[in-house]
């Protein structure tokens, strides 16, 4: 064979190995199928494919050995499809690190789906129908597990063979209670997201051994009480969202140890006063939200020990008078709107310096002191009886303060 007939050859052969599925789009070593009505996995991939997405199409089922040329995937995006998975289907993937199965309508998956994917490190099954997680022993080096808006009304120790997951998203399923030890054995847990369930009560020590925890999300549930323990070992925490239940009363305590919390939001609950220590050591809080509670009085130093307090919202509860509030030197934004607010005491915001937006919006003021107020950038007073008074004594000035704006 000459020069010429094994140049055409070698042409042929690599042209073959580079060429695209129809309608796909490559590039690289990546290989996008998405939204084009595909009912098989299509021929032509490239096996040096490292990334492959079939996300939007209309794949039932998937052949046996269909990915048996695609052993150097690291991802694999099949999304938004009808899928019928089998034990087979992954078989052969050795190395996926990355697996996207979310919107396929599974109601159950077979017990040993994942056993071939030993580096599995990501997976999103977020958006189906599953009832029940199987319980796996091959997915040791996986980090990130979504089973979000799913239909999960139990959690059994099905998670407890996972030790390096540090992600998990349980939020928008059925959960009505957890067991006691559900997540003892994830150790390395850093942002746990169990939101928008049906939870009434948590074990006093379902958190015991989640000393890595950043970010509990625990909105959105039906919880009335919480243990003073819930959170003693919750060292490293830096977001805690509680809002959206029907807790009426915090132990003094509960907060004791999240020296590191930067965001806590226990708005939309059924609070009706604050302890008045239950802050004092959360000295890294930058956002608290009381929103949509109860709330008639403040102490008058309760905030004293968070001074890099930048965000605090306190709309939406019955207070009729505030104090002279101490430590919020670095406070930004307070809203204030929806009360019963009558007047603010003179020195009010002496000690808010850097305020830039107040909203009293919706409260019953009907006289101002101008003075009070004046380094204060933004003052909104839509809704208030100052706002529709005529008389002199009590004008509204233009400069910093607005009867028509309801947000800064």
């Amino acid at each position: 064979m000459g020069i010429i007939g094994q140049l055409l050859i070698f042409l042929l052969v690599t042209g073959l190995l580079s060429a695209c599925p129809d309608k796909c789009f490559c590039n690289s070593k990546i290989v996008d199928c998405r939204s084009i009505a595909l009912q098989n996995i299509p021929p032509g991939v490239n096996p040096d494919t490292e990334t492959l997405f079939l996300d939007k199409n209309s794949l039932i089922r998937i052949r046996h050995n269909a990915f048996e040329h695609l052993g150097n995937l690291s991802y694999l995006g099949l999304s938004s499809n009808c899928l019928i998975l089998q034990n087979y289907t992954f078989e052969l993937l050795l190395k996926l690190q990355a697996l996207d199965l979310s919107a396929n309508h599974l109601s159950e998956l077979p017990e040993d789906l994942f056993l071939n994917l030993p580096n599995l490190t990501w997976l999103n099954l977020a958006n189906n129908k599953l009832k029940r997680f199987p319980l796996v022993r091959s997915l040791a080096k996986l980090t990130y597990l979504d089973l979000s808006n799913n239909e999960f009304s139990v959690v059994q120790e099905t998670l407890k063979h996972l030790p390096q997951l540090d992600t998990l998203f349980l939020n928008n399923n059925q959960l009505e209670s957890l067991p006691a030890t559900v997540f003892d054995q994830l150790f390395l847990l850093d942002v746990l997201d169990l939101s928008n369930n049906k939870l009434k009560s948590l074990p006093p020590h379902v958190f015991k051994n989640h000393h890595k925890l950043t970010d509990l999300r625990l909105d959105h549930n039906r919880l009335e009480n919480l243990t003073a323990t819930l959170f003693s070992h919750q060292h490293n925490l830096q977001y805690l969202t509680i809002s959206g239940n029907a807790i009426a009363n915090l132990p003094s305590q509960l907060f004791g140890n999240l020296t590191k919390l930067s965001k806590l939001d226990l708005s939309n609950n059924s609070l009706t006063l604050l302890p008045y220590n239950f802050l004092s050591n959360l000295e890294e809080l930058k956002m608290l939200k009381h929103s949509e509670n109860f709330i008639d009085k403040l102490v008058v130093d309760i905030f004293k020990y968070n001074p890099k307090l930048v965000y605090l919202h306190l709309d939406n509860n019955h207070l009729n008078s505030i104090p002279v509030f101490e430590g919020l030197s670095q406070l930004e934004e307070l809203t204030l709107s929806f009360n019963r607010l009558v007047a603010f005491p003179r020195g009010f915001a002496d000690n808010l310096v850097k305020l830039k937006c107040l909203q009293v919006t919706d409260n019953l003021i009907r006289h101002w002191d101008i003075e009070v107020f004046q380094n204060i950038a933004s003052v909104l007073l839509k809704n208030n009886p100052i706002c529709l008074s005529k008389r002199k004594e009590s004008p509204v000035p233009s400069t910093n303060m607005n009867c028509r704006k309801q947000q800064c």
